[in-house]
């Protein structure tokens, strides 16, 4: 059922933890056996710019249909190509136009070219004469074969190429999966309605990928490719297992090698499953979602979450969350995520400098802290690109040292746990660390 409909394609089971979690999350306009996003919706397809055409996923303004069409008609300029009529029914739309090919009375599919012109095109191309569909249709000669009678389809006066079907019809119906002809037309505009189902599922795994369309929606991220979205479905169904848990990451990717996308979705589900496992509180967590945290859009915005996982030392890794959470009530996302990119670079410092003390937490004293100012100064850059293999500039250092100042002036000022030993230590040349 779509949205509107609203039957659940779920229902609970009583003492399964895995079940419980979900249903504490999933929201209602998910729990649906076949979701439809509306016009607007993150998850609704941009559509083509054809306004004829059902087809959706438009890239650059064209469906994947009318693409191929201008590109085999020899890649025109691309505006002038869409605002042609000429070439709007050369996609998936429910009609269908003549061929190319003046005076000819049959009707064309994906190239406008009806099949028997077509088949004489591929021919020449074939035999080495690679020319454009509009060279070709302006010279090519009209072509017959004889009447057999006109096409099913509802009000196509068109005459029948195959399977009781004009050539443009044709190319509808075998490009949908060659449905029963009787359910042709109806199928034909179904299949151009954004849906995502979970019909044959297991109730747990059903629950899951509903799951994946609230993650994809509220991230705003990466839409969900409805054919991706389908074959991913077909593998679970296929596998006959009961939650995507089941399997690994590695295991669903190996099932479509050829695929990108969808190993990608089994990977996000794997991994915001996972995320379920771990505390509620999402500061409690090695790895803040800023989508969890609050932020909108703009403000996450080519931001990754913030993975604590790179501080190796669990004492500096609780007061760098602690200190970040701070942090963020008063500055940028963007910037937070870049401190601790610094936090982790300290981390790994302490791990280089005192490997049999770094999880100690006294093992920050003055003699370490001034250690490291030269360990920054003699950074490079390991980021590939230009600058790779240079050394940091100035301002790059600076940050680096006036970072770690002040999470040590935070953590004394505050007396944080664990507590710092009353030690003078100094970092930097104008910020001083904790004092006795």
């Amino acid at each position: 059922m779509s949205v509107d409909g609203g039957i659940a394609a779920v229902v609970p089971f009583p003492g399964d933890p895995q079940f419980a979690a979900l249903l504490s999350v999933v929201r209602t306009e998910f729990r649906v056996e076949c979701f439809m996003p509306r016009a607007g919706h993150f998850l609704a397809p941009t559509p083509c710019r054809i306004s004829s055409c059902l087809r959706k996923n438009a890239s650059r303004g064209l469906c994947a249909e009318h693409d191929v069409a201008w590109r085999k008609a020899g890649r025109p300029e691309r505006e002038a190509w869409i605002a042609d009529p000429a070439n709007w029914p050369a996609g998936l739309s429910l009609d269908v136009a003549s061929c190319q090919v003046g005076g000819c009375l049959y009707s064309g599919g994906l190239s406008r070219l009806c099949d028997l012109h077509l088949a004489d095109w591929n021919g020449l191309h074939s035999r080495g004469r690679h020319i454009g569909v509009t060279e070709y249709a302006a010279a090519a000669p009209v072509l017959a074969r004889p009447a057999v009678g006109p096409c099913s389809f509802p009000a196509c006066g068109y005459g029948i190429s195959r399977h009781q079907l004009c050539g443009g019809h044709h190319y509808r119906w075998a490009k949908i999966g060659r449905p029963p002809l009787a359910e042709f037309p109806a199928e034909l505009e179904r299949r151009n309605i954004p849906r995502f189902s979970v019909a044959g599922l297991p109730p747990l795994a059903a629950l899951e990928f509903q799951y994946l369309l609230q993650i994809r929606t509220d991230q705003r991220r990466s839409k969900v490719i409805p054919s991706a979205w389908v074959r991913a479905v077909n593998t679970v169904i296929a596998e006959g297992v009961t939650s995507v848990r089941d399997r690994t990451a590695q295991h669903w990717g190996q099932l479509s090698p050829r695929h990108t996308t969808v190993p990608q979705l089994f990977a996000d589900l794997l991994e915001a499953l996972g995320d379920l496992d771990g505390p509620a509180e999402e500061w409690d967590r090695d790895v803040w979602r800023p989508d969890r945290l609050g932020f909108s859009v703009e403000e996450r915005q080519r931001v990754a979450p913030l993975d604590f996982t790179g501080i190796t030392q669990p004492w500096l890794r609780g007061t760098v969350k602690r200190y970040l959470r701070l942090r963020l009530a008063r500055t940028e996302l963007r910037t937070a995520a870049r401190n601790l990119n610094d936090f982790i670079q300290f981390s790994w410092f302490i791990a280089e400098a005192r490997p049999d003390r770094q999880h100690d937490p006294d093992v920050l004293d003055r003699p370490l802290l001034e250690s490291y100012i030269g360990w920054v100064g003699r950074r490079t850059v390991e980021k590939k690109g230009a600058y790779c293999g240079q050394p940091l500039t100035p301002s790059s250092r600076s940050r680096l040292l006036s970072v770690v100042a002040t999470l040590l002036e935070t953590w004394r000022r505050y007396h944080w746990q664990p507590v710092l030993r009353p030690t003078p230590a100094s970092i930097g040349t104008s910020t001083r660390g904790p004092a006795g």
